[in-house]
Parts: C-alpha cells; structure tokens; sequence
C-alpha cells in the first residue's frame, strides 16, 4: 500500500514538475498573424506547434521577411524580433512596419529595412551593423554614431534634412539621395568608393579627400562649384542639374560616363577623358568641344544648346557605325576634324 502511494506521489511530482518546466519555456509574444505566419512558413517553428519558442528563435541567424515592391507584405508589427538573439541578418523590405525596435539585437550586421513606414529607427545598440538599408521610409533622422563598423549606408528616399556619418570611417557605400539634405561632410571617409547624394538641397561638396571615390551622383542640387581635381579613380560623374561654370575633369583620366548637362558650363575639356564611353552635356551654355581624343566614346548627347556651334571629332562623317550623337534643339551644331 505505501509503495502503491509513493509511486503515485512521485508520477503527480513529475507531471507538476513538466508542466513548471513548460510555464517557464514560454512562447515568444508575436502578436502580428502576418510576421507569425511567416516565420512558419520559414520552418523557424520546428515542432509544429503553430508558434515560436525562445529556442526556436534563438538558433535563426538569418531571417527575410520582405515583401516585395509590387507585392508589399502585410506584416505591421515584428514584436518578437527581439528573442532572435543570435540573428545577424535581417530582411524586413516593403511591409507595413511603422515601428522596428531592433535593441535586442545586438549581433545584427545587416539591416534591410527598405520600403516600409518607418518614422524613427534606433540602431544605437547595433554597434555590430556593417550594411544599413534604410532608404524608401518616412525618417526624419538617423543616428549611426555607434555603427562604426558600418561599410554600406543606404537611406535614401527620406525625410533628412542633416546626415552625420563623422564616425563610419569604415563607409565605403553611401546613399542618401532624395532626401532634404542641405550639408553633408564627407572628408572623414576616405573609403568611400561610391557617393550618391542626389536630389538633396546641397550648397557645397568637398570630395577632396575621397580619393578613392569611383562614382559620383550630385545631380539636382544647388552646387555652384565641385573639385574634383583629386578624384583620380573616378570613373562614373553625374553632376546635372546644379550651378556649375565650371568643371575641370582634366585629373579624372579614367573617366568612362560623364553626365553634366543643365549646368552653366561655357566651356569644357575633356581632351584627357580618353576614357570616356558617355557624355552628356545638355542643357549648358558651350560654344565649342573638342572631342578628338575621344576616340572610345559611344554615345553622346548634346541637346538643348543653341549656342553650341563647333564639334571637333576624330572622324568624318560624324556619327560613325556604333556612335550614338543626339544634338536635339541645337540647331548651329556642325562636326569637323578640323580643330583649329
């Protein structure tokens, strides 16, 4: 009889002590059906029961939970985010995210957070971060201060009317185009290989400490002068749409697409662009060009410019096979060989 007792003692201890043990592996909170459907759909709930355990969530490393840009996903809310301790990847591009609290996550290294509704992004506590996407959002700022291992920055399509990368020396990538930028300084990031910061509300850009810069997009803003007499690796320049008159590109020999049109540019000197493949000049005040050494050249454009008269080439008749040469409302242009 008392052994009949204990064995039953002990089976209610046992079952008691399971069910204490399951009270204390509860299941993470995700109150977004969508982000909870999607995360099943992506095998993260491995026992199939229909929700995400701690553990569960513990092992993900990389999780995409993107919609795309014609099919947006309908995820608004990623609370549960935060018991993905150990992800260092994270896709959540074109949902309906107003909020993203990304503070527990301190091992993410990449970001991607595009196309969603998001007013404010705190990434301080990621400090881990090398690739930020935040563009397409509705931001107003962004502190990326503590992201010093930051290699790529891409938040373009906002809100921004000032952008502090002093601390991201390691940037190599920046993209903060379509935005309400009125200063941006550069000359901390000498990695930098590409810089668009078009459509902003830029008075000033010093690139002449970015001597690494391959590409350059400036185009519509308020500049009235850019040196880029430093620039040497620069192979791509879309400067259109500014306040140019001037524009010396004489030290970028490696030059292959130029794109300058709607300055005030009166003159210009592409005789050391041996290089360039594309040149667009619309819109400017030229009376003269010389493209006689650019023999490589395939395809240009000047439209747009009635004062433009003399065109000296390196062959006759002009356009040759495989030449591409628009000169649309500028109706005094004629081309010769004979650069006199």
């Amino acid at each position: 009889m008392m052994k009949t007792l204990i064995k039953t003692l002990l089976f209610v201890l046992t079952v008691v002590l399971l069910c204490q043990c399951e009270k204390d592996d509860p299941q993470v909170t995700i109150p977004d059906d969508n982000f909870l459907n999607a995360l099943i759909e992506l095998g993260v709930d491995t026992d199939g029961d229909g929700f995400i355990s701690p553990a569960e969530a513990e092992v993900i490393i990389s999780l995409d939970v993107s919609g795309t840009w014609d099919t947006p996903g309908e995820i608004e809310n990623l609370k549960g985010i935060e018991a993905f301790i150990n992800l260092d990847t994270l896709y959540c591009n074109d949902n309906q995210l107003t909020t993203l609290d990304i503070s527990n996550n301190t091992a993410l290294k990449k970001l991607l957070c595009y196309g969603n509704q998001l007013t404010s992004l705190n990434v301080s506590k990621n400090t881990e971060l090398t690739w930020l996407g935040c563009a397409f959002n509705k931001l107003t700022t962004i502190d990326v201060s503590n992201c010093t291992a930051l290699l790529r920055l891409f938040c373009h399509g906002n809100q921004l009317t000032t952008l502090d990368v002093s601390n991201n020396t390691a940037l190599w990538a920046l993209e903060c185009y379509r935005n309400n930028i009125l200063n941006l300084d550069v000359s901390i990031n000498t990695a930098l290989i590409g810089l668009y910061c078009h459509k902003n509300k830029l008075s000033t850009l010093d690139i002449s400490n970015n001597i690494a810069l391959q590409g350059v997009m400036c185009w519509e803003n308020q500049l009235t002068a850019l040196d880029v007499s430093n620039n040497t690796a620069l192979q791509f320049l879309h400067c259109s749409d500014n306040q140019l008159t001037t524009l010396d590109v004489s030290n970028c020999t490696a030059l292959y697409n130029m794109t300058c049109g709607y300055n005030q540019l009166t003159t210009l000197d592409v005789s050391n662009n041996t290089a360039l493949l594309r040149l667009d000049c619309t819109g400017n005040q030229l009376t003269t060009l010389d493209l006689s050494n650019n023999t490589a050249l395939n395809r240009l454009y000047l439209i747009n410019i009635p004062s433009l008269f003399k065109v000296c080439v390196w062959e006759m008749p002009f356009p040759p096979t495989g030449v591409t040469a628009d000169t649309t409302d500028s109706p005094n242009v004629y081309f010769t060989t004979d650069c006199n």
